[in-house]
């Protein structure tokens, strides 16, 4: 719990954005406009060590929003039940799950709310709508109206006493037409105005979820009509911060850096250009979470509300264990109690956010909910010591421990039938479908890694943070092996899934 003197229950506002790597955030040395994104650090920490327990869309967002590892949700255990061998993939989603950090908050008085990306399953029927369909036809727009509100009734059964301004998945892959397949960062903003608006006189709990700075990395989103939402189309555009043509113009301006990014940040499936839209969309998004920011001032309660900033995951590494796709960004001010300090250290992950949250609020979720994640209100309040050895990650058919003093230890463990024909001689990728040479298939990681194929990997992260260098096979480092395959083993027995020789099964 805070200690006596730190304010209680604070507001909190979770932005949580999308594909976004450090290397597209200013204060991680990134070259690329973030101000006010960076005035989150400034105010408050950088978290240096922080990671996604499960680096992709999906899963990540859920073990945000319930504090339990991917391989727990419902959804998921549907596909892959209890005892056979998961794949943590998009199955993995808090749709049809009623034990959330919202759904705790708000059963304890504080309003809770969400704008912005889903990606969580909606379980109802949702109409289908040519591709090639116009969105402005009445018909078409009363079907996407009706598929919208079948949304955000699933938002609001998970916890969420006020939904709004809603993506459901990505700005593609949804029943949409075509043409309607868009970011709107202005939208989303808008969104949390909204919600700031209405609920700030009392203590809430705001996850606003950009759908930037995921693909399609085009120059046309930025100057699609800024009317296109998920909903349908708006009579007015959102006017809630700077203008689109603006960030074009800002990110030219910029003067160049004289730091030449590594290839090691450049992922093998983006072209040059896709880079530097992606970065350039960092600037949108920046700007609509300086919106936000400004709107906690004008409201007078910045001060007693908690901002965290992080990413479901990065570009490179996507989909995989790795550092690049794992380990984020992650900021928190909150003025009342956090005094601006160095960077945090310290190992923190996504599966921590809802019970820190239960921590400073002083909510007990109760002996029914299950809590993977552990509380890092010490590092925000410094109330009392944060010790922590290591820390676990999940995602398709790997599975890794990241330990206090940077190491890393990755297995790659397919179920029996692909063993099978690992062992004969064929590759796979780790999402268990057979290797054809195509980057995409892999996001880049077959080329970006040289032990993508290994089924153990040992890294030193100090000397070799962009996993270059496999040491499993090194005697000098034998005991560590050892060490860190018993800590995974810790780990994977807990959880109701079969993992190889991790689990007593």
């Amino acid at each position: 719990m805070p200690g006596n003197d730190t304010p209680s229950r604070p507001n909190v506002l979770v932005i949580y954005t999308d594909d976004q790597p450090q290397e597209w955030v200013g204060c991680y040395g990134g070259d690329v406009l973030t101000p006010n994104i960076d005035r989150i650090a400034e105010e408050g920490v950088r978290f240096d060590r922080y990671y996604a327990s499960s680096p992709v869309c999906s899963p990540s967002r859920y073990s945000a929003l319930t504090g339990r590892y991917a391989s727990r949700s419902e959804r998921l255990q549907r596909d892959c039940p209890p005892g056979t061998y998961p794949n943590v993939d998009w199955a993995a989603g808090v749709a049809g799950e009623t034990d959330t950090v919202a759904s705790v908050l708000s059963a304890d008085g504080y309003t809770t709310g969400f704008v912005g990306k889903w990606h969580q399953g909606v379980d109802a029927d949702i109409e289908s709508i040519p591709a090639d369909a116009d969105g402005r036809d009445p018909e078409t727009a009363r079907t996407i109206r009706r598929n919208y509100e079948r949304l955000v009734d699933q938002v609001e059964r998970c916890g969420f006493d006020d939904a709004r301004h809603v993506y459901p998945a990505n700005v593609f892959g949804w029943e949409l037409p075509e043409a309607m397949e868009r970011h709107n960062m202005e939208w989303v903003t808008e969104g949390a105005l909204e919600f700031l608006d209405a609920n700030h006189e009392d203590p809430f709990c705001l996850v606003m979820a950009p759908t930037l700075t995921h693909d399609p990395w085009e120059r046309e989103q930025l100057e699609a009509d800024p009317r296109i939402t998920p909903a349908g189309y708006l009579d007015e555009p959102p006017d809630v911060q700077p203008s689109r043509e603006s960030v074009l113009e800002r990110v030219a301006a910029a003067p160049e850096t004289s730091r030449e990014p590594s290839d090691a940040e450049h992922p093998a499936f983006m072209t040059e250009s896709e880079v530097q839209m992606g970065r350039a969309f960092a600037t949108w998004l920046d700007d609509g979470v300086g919106a936000v920011l400004d709107r906690l001032d004008s409201l007078g309660i910045a001060e007693e509300t908690l901002v965290i900033f992080t990413s479901d995951h990065g570009n490179r590494g996507k989909f995989t264990c790795y550092d690049a796709g794992a380990r984020q960004p992650c900021l928190a001010r909150w003025p009342a109690v956090l005094e601006p300090r160095d960077p945090e250290t310290d190992l923190v992950s996504n599966v921590d956010i809802a019970p820190t949250l239960f921590d400073l609020a002083g909510v007990d979720p109760g002996n029914d909910y299950t809590v993977d994640g552990r509380s890092f209100a010490p590092l925000l309040t410094g109330s009392s010591e944060y010790d922590r050895e290591s820390l676990y990650l999940e995602m398709t058919t790997e599975r890794a421990v990241v330990t206090d003093d940077n190491w890393k230890y990755i297995a790659v463990r397919y179920p029996p039938e692909i063993q099978k024909r690992v062992d004969a001689g064929e590759q796979f990728t780790h999402w268990g479908v057979r290797y054809d040479g195509d980057v995409h298939h892999t996001y880049g990681a077959d080329e970006d890694f040289p032990a993508y194929f290994d089924q153990d990997q040992l890294y030193d992260l100090d000397t070799d943070p962009h996993e270059q260098h496999n040491l499993a096979d090194d005697p000098a480092h034998a005991d560590r092996l050892k060490q860190l395959r018993e800590q995974l083993r810790g780990y994977c027995d807990a959880l109701p899934h079969e993992f190889a020789e991790f689990t007593d099964s």
